[in-house]
């Protein structure tokens, strides 16, 4: 017999060199039925103030060309999002396991580590 899993999974990952922490989770729909995809959300915040910050090129043009390319890429990661002014937002596949879900946050983390942790000065303008 297989049980549900419930996924609750907040990563914060900082990178106080570009002077930014991101904020990534996966949530399992409150009294969702089984076997409704966890949704996947990534929001960013200054390091020194913890205000959020925007994805627009007037904050950080770093990280508003970033944002375009990784909604696309988070795919790889089985996860289907949309950019929004402050936040990403989606939901991983349906029918993932949670071992699964694990390993597309793991994957989602690893690529925002690849790119932000080469920063050596604030991306805030």
């Amino acid at each position: 017999m297989t049980t549900k899993a419930t996924i609750d999974i907040n990563v914060e990952l900082p990178f106080h060199r570009a002077g930014i922490v991101f904020n990534v989770k996966a949530q399992s729909p409150a009294g969702a039925p089984e076997g409704q995809a966890p949704s996947f959300e990534l929001s960013v915040v200054e390091s020194s103030r913890g205000e959020r910050v925007l994805f627009n090129v007037e904050v950080s043009p770093p990280l508003a060309d970033w944002v375009r390319g990784y909604t696309r890429w988070l795919v790889r990661a089985r996860v289907t999002a949309t950019s929004e002014t402050d936040r990403i937002t989606g939901a991983f596949a349906d029918g993932l396991t949670a071992e699964q879900v694990l390993g597309g946050m793991r994957d989602a983390c690893d690529m925002i580590r690849q790119r932000f942790e080469l920063y050596e000065e604030s991306i805030l303008d």
